[in-house]
Parts: structure tokens; C-alpha cells; sequence
């Protein structure tokens, strides 16, 4: 547990609707009371957490107030108090990374659903709680034993899904995609969301000029990811869309958008020796684009992934290609 700091905490007070009470007040109810009439407290403290780092830390490291929040968000079925605990948490487990270990531990040690609040929120969560869920979904997708919970619960994995291809704000899109990745280490669960359709609705989105960067780039991990299984390199091959989109993206984001791709492109062509996939890349000049890639300033696992596809094209006979390895000058 973390100490309340009793200097910082006699001196703290808080004005909700013109009435100013305490802090500690409503803090000891919650730790002493738990769901009991605590609607009206976890809005005050959502309130008064939102005010400044400083009162995210003095929260966060109140003794007894982490576990019992969790109490309650295992507890209580009112969407409107799960609510205002995934906002509580989300703010306060930007402060301290020990909070993250807590919360980890507290979540997946109990007995009960612990996922069910996530799922509920995913589903019938307003806007702003459904970003909150993600978010505190990807700070405790922190061990194998967590991520395999997770991705076990199809359900919780749908609505993350939707989050992203229903959602057109670019936050909810970010929270949504920065959780599928931070549970998307087992085969199995790159499955499930291949079957979910994320390869469509990736390209979509790398499709839609509007998309912001940090979407672009957190989209093209999802599919290099994706492109790990052979389940997820047959759904890019068959969709022209995706496989466009991921080409024309590259070099025109970000470095990191594009070292993405170049892993896409390197699983669909080189590993699996997908010939339309090849066809496709070349008749978008997407093999200028990786020679360019690889003459950039790239990482090593990028460039030797360039290199491999490199020789891929030199073996189909791209007479321009053919004396790369002895050039210096830059493909235009």
C-alpha cells in the first residue's frame, strides 16, 4: 500500500456545485464504505483528479484507495459508477508505474469476471468511457498470464474490435488499436481478430485521408502483427484495398508507419511467396519505394527485410534491379 502523505492531505480540500467539503472525507468513505451510496463520491474524486498531476498522485497513493475502487468495479453493475472508476483509473495510472503493477495484480487475482466491467463499458459505455477502458486495458496487458485472459474473451476482444471500425474519432481509434496490440501476442488471438476482419477494416483506414498519424502508425503494427500468422497473411494477399493502402503509405507518414509496412510487405511477399501480392507491390511501385526504404536511414531488421525482397524482385527479372548491389546512386 501507499502512504497518504498527511501534510499534503490536511491541506487538500474540494468546491463541487458551490459546496466545499473534504477530500479525505469522501476518500474514507470510499475505502470504508466501498459501493455504498458512492456515485456522487467517485464524481468528486474524478473531478478533483482532473485537476493536476498533483491530485492524480495524492489519489493514486491514498492507502486503501486503488483495492477499493477495484472492489467496486467488481462489485457494482451501474454503468454509470463503472464509469467513473475507469475514468479515476485512467488518470491516476499515468502517475506512477506502480500503480500499474497494483491494479494488474488486484484485476487478475480476483476470483470474480474480472474482465465483465471492461465488456460492459466497451458495450454500453458512453464515448469517453469506452476510451478509459482501453487504455486501462493496455496498462495491464502486462503479463503473459493477463494477455492470455484477455484474448480468451471473445467478447471483450469485439468490442475493442468495434472501438476501432465503428468509432470514427481518431482517440477512440488509438485507444482501441494501442490495446488490441498490447494483447495480440498469441497466434490464436491474431486469428480471432483476422476472422473479426481486421485486415478490411485496416485498409479502410490507411485508406482515408483524414486518418491521423498516430492511427496510421498504430494501424500498421496491428498488421504486421496480423501478418505473423498465416491466417492474416492470406486475408492481405486477397485484399487489394489493404495491400494498396499499406504501398501508399509508405515513406508518406512517418519513419514508423512505413518500417511497419515494410514488415507487411515482407511477410506476404517474401515469407509466404504470395505471387499476386508480389504483382501487386511492383504495379504500385512499391519496389522503388523499398530500395528507397533500405538506402534510407532505417533500422537493421528493416533493411535486411528490404534486402530480402530486393533479391525477390531481382529474381522476377526487374531489369532495372539487376546491378542494384554494385549502385550508389538513389532510384528516382
Amino acid at each position: 500500500m501507499f502512504p497518504c502523505p498527511a501534510s499534503a492531505a490536511s491541506t487538500i480540500r474540494f468546491t463541487c456545485n458551490g459546496c466545499s467539503s473534504s477530500m479525505l472525507d469522501h476518500l474514507d468513505s470510499i475505502v470504508n464504505h466501498g459501493s455504498t451510496h458512492c456515485r456522487d463520491l467517485l464524481f468528486r474524486v474524478h473531478e478533483f483528479t482532473k485537476l493536476s498531476a498533483e491530485n492524480r498522485d495524492f489519489i493514486a497513493k491514498y492507502e486503501g484507495f486503488v483495492p477499493a475502487i477495484v472492489e467496486i468495479l467488481s462489485n457494482d453493475s451501474e454503468v454509470e459508477v463503472i464509469e467513473l472508476v475507469m475514468k479515476v483509473l485512467e488518470l491516476i495510472i499515468q502517475e506512477d508505474s506502480r500503480i500499474k503493477r497494483q491494479l494488474h495484480d488486484l484485476i487478475f487475482r480476483n476470483k470474480r469476471d474480472c474482465l465483465y466491467p471492461f465488456v460492459l463499458l466497451l458495450e454500453k459505455g458512453n464515448f469517453k468511457a469506452k476510451i478509459s477502458s482501453a487504455k486501462v486495458l493496455e496498462s495491464i496487458a502486462s503479463t503473459m498470464n493477463s494477455q492470455t485472459t484477455m484474448f480468451e474473451n471473445q467478447a471483450l476482444l469485439t468490442g475493442l474490435y468495434k472501438l476501432v471500425s465503428l468509432e470514427t474519432n481518431q482517440t477512440a481509434r488509438a485507444a482501441g488499436l494501442s490495446s488490441l496490440i498490447a494483447v495480440s501476442q498469441s497466434r490464436n488471438v491474431k486469428t480471432k481478430l483476422v476472422r473479426l476482419g481486421i485486415v478490411r477494416t485496416g485498409g479502410k483506414i490507411l485508406s482515408n485521408q483524414e486518418t491521423e498519424v498516430a492511427v496510421i502508425e498504430k494501424v500498421m503494427k496491428v498488421l504486421e502483427i496480423v501478418s505473423m500468422c498465416p491466417e492474416g497473411r492470406t486475408a492481405i494477399c486477397i485484399d487489394d484495398g489493404c495491400l494498396k493502402a499499406i504501398i501508399t503509405r509508405l515513406m508518406n507518414v512517418s519513419v514508423t508507419a512505413t518500417e511497419h509496412g515494410i514488415g507487411v510487405l515482407w511477410s506476404v511477399c517474401y515469407l509466404s511467396g504470395d505471387r499476386m501480392a508480389n504483382q501487386a507491390l511492383v504495379k504500385s511501385n512499391g519496389d522503388r519505394k523499398v530500395v528507397l526504404v533500405m538506402q534510407s536511414k532505417c533500422s537493421g531488421s528493416v533493411r535486411l527485410m528490404c534486402g530480402d525482397l530486393v533479391k525477390l524482385f531481382q529474381a522476377n527479372s526487374k531489369p532495372w534491379l539487376k546491378s542494384y548491389e554494385t549502385r550508389t546512386t538513389r532510384v528516382s
